[in-house]
């Protein structure tokens, strides 16, 4: 199958609401990180191809949503920065004002852990002065985007300082590799786990960030160094089938799809940016079509890890189910959408 045709495959399996029992890839009537990753991989493939009719699902999906109650907890902030590019795009100032005051809510109301860190907050759980890796996907480059539409000057910093931040909490100095969470509770890194999934995170937001936001150089060059000193190590620790064990540096992990399109994608956007050396194409390349090969033929997306809190042991980690999830999906169609731009530009 060719690359459009899996990306709309995918991408119309996302959006249909009409969802068969075997083909439930999860609700996007909800609210939450997951839909917030779908939205962004939507907003691509609309913004490179000028399909109008995902330009309305988009709109349409904001708008049959804001006007219900929204619990706020670090994942909810996902969407926003779909939302962001929306405002660009229309003009609504509806738009703007949400954003605005989802950026004051997380200045103001969120629970801070020490040194001013954005707590993980979820739906099910504080996670007193907790931080994850999760968070600067989630929310902290909504507060850079934002930043940049209104000029605010306290959300420019706030982003920046978050990504410094959790650099100095998550990321370990020998790897470059990141841990999944910090405790200022227990003052450690918890299993010490480098997971796939949570790694990607940033390796996604770091490739993301220059273009959201104006950084300073040596801004640029803390928080690009730490994402060239992890994509350095995701170069030497990939299988030779192409993806990367759910825990990093353990080969006797299993093999996961989720995490590994997240560094597809942070690889290809970063080659393609010149924040990343060219020498790592074949590695993201690989990469990306080891994903490929494990989308079934009805665009499902296999060998995806559940839904992981941050454990105390490896085991956990390894123990962890494989199914079919609704981030699996979404993960996918954000690395596909960036081969789809590699491809327009005549870079593959």
């Amino acid at each position: 199958m060719g690359l459009y045709q899996v990306s709309t495959q995918i991408l119309e399996n996302i959006i249909n609401d009409q969802k068969d029992d075997n083909n439930i890839l999860f609700d996007m009537d909800i609210w939450d990180w997951s839909q917030g990753v779908a939205l962004y991989g939507i907003w691509k493939y609309y913004r490179l191809t000028g399909e109008k009719r995902y330009l309305d699902y988009l709109m349409q999906w904001f708008d049959t949503k804001l006007n219900r109650p929204i619990i706020h907890n670090i994942n909810t902030m996902a969407p926003l920065l779909t939302l962001c590019f929306l405002y660009e795009e229309t003009g609504r100032k509806d738009y703007r004002e949400y954003c605005e005051s989802c950026a004051e809510w997380l200045l103001e109301c969120l629970p801070k852990t020490k040194m001013g860190g954005f707590q993980h907050v979820t739906i099910d759980s504080d996670n007193n002065q907790q931080l994850w890796a999760d968070t600067v996907f989630m929310a902290v480059l909504f507060m850079g985007k934002i930043a940049s539409i209104t000029g605010n000057k306290r959300y420019a910093e706030e982003c920046k300082k978050q990504f410094m931040l959790h650099i100095y909490y998550l990321a370990d100095k020998k790897t470059g590799l990141w841990y999944h969470g910090w405790s200022f509770e227990r003052m450690d890194n918890y299993a010490g786990a480098f997971w796939a999934r949570g790694n990607c995170w940033f390796t996604i937001a770091a490739a993301e960030l220059p273009g959201l936001i104006e950084l300073e150089e040596w801004e640029s060059d803390l928080i690009l160094d730490a994402y060239r000193a992890q994509t350095a190590s995701l170069v030497r620790y990939q299988s030779s089938e192409g993806l990367w064990h759910t825990l990093v540096n353990q080969e006797d992990s299993y093999l996961e799809v989720s995490g590994s399109s997240g560094f597809a994608y942070g690889l290809l956007k970063g080659i393609r940016a010149g924040l990343l050396p060219s020498t790592y194409k074949d590695t993201a390349l690989r990469a990306a079509q080891a994903v490929r090969d494990h989308i079934g033929p009805d665009g499902l997306v296999g060998q995806v890890s559940y839904g992981t809190i941050v454990a105390d042991t490896l085991e956990y980690y390894k123990n962890v189910p494989l199914r079919p999830t609704g981030y699996g999906q979404n993960l996918a169609l954000m690395m596909l959408v960036e081969l789809l731009v590699w491809d327009a530009q005549g870079l593959l």
